[in-house]
């Protein structure tokens, strides 16, 4: 077993929720404390001429850190707090950057520029919002506890002088003493994570660590490509003849643009949210959930620039997508492509396009604000980096924003979401929050065209739809639902109709030659919770037959 303590020693923690800037995170995220032991160990990085001891001890935190963030998520236990009144600072903002040529700059640059002076300069509105913590010293400590892990010597030694070296977490006011807890003084946990813990159970959702956060954050924080971009620039500056041209070659070489004063800098990039898991009480009761194939953590892409298009065009928005994604694919897996060999579409799971609209409140209406892939559940996030690198990020990381064409209706730009507060429809978990009932957002095509007739024969239409259906959720390892109802009016506020017409879906495009298949609108009610996404019928891989959790049980 493993397991750190902490200490906010003066009794006040001044963290941010992720979620909202005037919100305090309480308790801190696993992942934070991660963030802030890999800060301590960037910011302790040995000098040249400290010797190659410290180098090494160095390097050894660095393998501590890839360790710890393996172990996946721990046990915690944590003292209750009081949020305190959240009051609005404001601060100076940045000093305007120096002009490469001042013979051009502009008026409204100058005018700008006395912006640094102090009857003149601007202010930002800032929220620090804190808490404080209850109970006198063991009493409001926080743990947490790895009980699988075994780890050596020398990581534990590693990981013990590096806890040493945090001074806080979060805010630069909140101070805090990390260690590493011998097992038989730590207090038992109190939370633990719980895969079939939900907000509707009293779970708490909280960040964690994961393989690969390390090498993320110092991709997001891209110390290599600024130092070199400064380096070089520096070079080329100062330098003349030869070694003026060597360095603008080796710039240009590395940032695949040629250099000018005019160029910017690379920039750091703030890190995703990352991965989350539910805690609930130790020896809580468990809810039931059941997982659906795909993966909860969506990816996210939100609409930069384009005309407002609403639901009825899917099939054109993901098929721009996956235009653009598989283009030059060749190699690319069967679960990225959806083909087994060119020309044969694939049998088994594979990535899912969906389209994130503003349906399901008092005015909403349909109008999608982006797309987001579902990837199935059992691929790592390191084979959908590789296969997304070059369309979605560039080689050092960076975010792409790809231009979506689709003909008559225009051309989208996306970007991957990446605001603390984004749009409730640009959320994972507004389409993946466990439920138990759920009805869909855009039409379900069926699997088969029904043997009976809707117009003469309805009731034995409606039950042979939902056998269709019912079938259909049992093939993803769902459980087989309680009710299903159909309709062709959506239980979505915003959704547009089952058909095509005037506010209906069109037929969702298929071989040329055959006849469209039958599409509705359904209400599901399970046994049991569902994490979404939940994809149901023959278009579910291009957007179709979306489901949105309903929030109340059908009358």
């Amino acid at each position: 077993m493993f397991a750190l303590g902490i200490d906010f020693i003066t009794g006040v923690a001044v963290m941010t929720d992720a979620a909202s800037r005037e919100k305090a995170e309480w308790p801190p995220h696993p992942a934070r404390i991660f963030m802030a032991l890999v800060a301590a160990h960037y910011e302790s990085k040995p000098l040249p001429e400290d010797g190659p001891a410290a180098e090494q001890a160095w390097a050894r935190e660095r393998e501590a850190l890839e360790w710890l963030e393996g172990q996946g998520a721990p046990q915690m236990s944590w003292p209750e707090a009081s949020t305190r009144d959240v009051v609005k600072v404001y601060v100076p903002v940045n000093d305007a950057g120096v002009p490469p040529n001042p013979a051009r700059v502009k008026q409204s640059e100058l005018r700008s520029a006395l912006g640094v002076m102090p009857d003149q300069r601007g202010r930002q509105e800032r929220t620090f919002p804190a808490l404080h913590i209850s109970g006198e010293g063991p009493e409001r400590q926080v743990h947490l506890y790895w009980s699988n892990a075994e780890p050596t010597t020398e990581i534990l030694a590693a990981l013990t002088g590096l806890a040493r070296k945090v001074t806080r977490i979060g805010h630069s006011s909140s101070l805090a003493l990390v260690w590493v807890s011998r097992t038989e003084d730590a207090p038992a946990p109190t939370y633990e994570p719980n895969a079939k813990a939900t907000k509707t159970h009293r779970g708490v959702q909280l960040r964690i660590p994961a393989p690969d956060l390390l090498a993320e954050l110092d991709q997001c924080f891209n110390a290599d490509e600024i130092d070199a971009f400064f380096d070089l620039s520096e070079a080329i500056a100062a330098g003349k003849g030869k070694a003026k041209e060597q360095a603008k070659a080796a710039f240009e070489e590395r940032f695949a643009t040629a250099w000018s004063r005019s160029v910017s800098a690379p920039v750091r990039l703030r890190p995703s949210p990352g991965r989350t898991a539910h805690y609930s009480r130790v020896n809580e009761a468990e809810a039931r959930i059941v997982a659906s194939s795909f993966d909860s953590e969506l990816l996210v892409l939100t609409k930069q620039e384009g005309p407002v298009l609403t639901l009825e065009s899917t099939a054109a928005l993901t098929a721009a997508l996956r235009g653009y994604l598989i283009q030059g694919g060749e190699g690319k897996p069967e679960w990225f492509t959806g083909h087994s060999a060119p020309g044969v579409p694939s049998t088994g799971g594979h990535m899912a396009l969906l389209p994130l609209a503003f349906v399901g409140a008092e005015h909403a209406d349909g109008h999608v604000l982006g797309l987001a892939v579902a990837f199935p559940r059992a691929i790592t996030a390191k084979d959908r980096a590789e296969c997304l690198r070059g369309r979605l990020f560039g080689p050092s990381g960076q975010d792409l924003e790809p231009e979506l064409k689709m003909g008559n209706l225009g051309t989208w730009t996306v970007r991957r979401e990446e605001r603390s507060l984004p749009p409730l429809a640009l959320r994972s978990t507004t389409w993946c929050e466990p439920s138990s009932v759920w009805a869909s957002v855009t039409p379900v095509v069926l699997d088969r065209h029904p043997k009976h007739d809707q117009r003469t024969e309805r009731v034995q239409w409606r039950d042979e739809v939902a056998a269709s259906i019912a079938q259909s959720c049992e093939r993803q390892g769902l459980p087989k639902p309680d009710l299903i109802d159909v309709d062709k009016t959506s239980w979505h506020r915003g959704a547009p109709r089952s058909r095509p017409g005037p506010d209906g879906m069109p037929w969702l495009p298929g071989k040329e030659g055959t006849a469209p298949r039958q599409q509705v609108h359904v209400l599901i009610q399970f046994p049991c919770e569902v994490q979404g996404p939940l994809l149901l019928g023959a278009g579910r891989f291009r957007g179709y037959g979306l489901c949105k959790p309903l929030g109340f049980p059908p009358k």
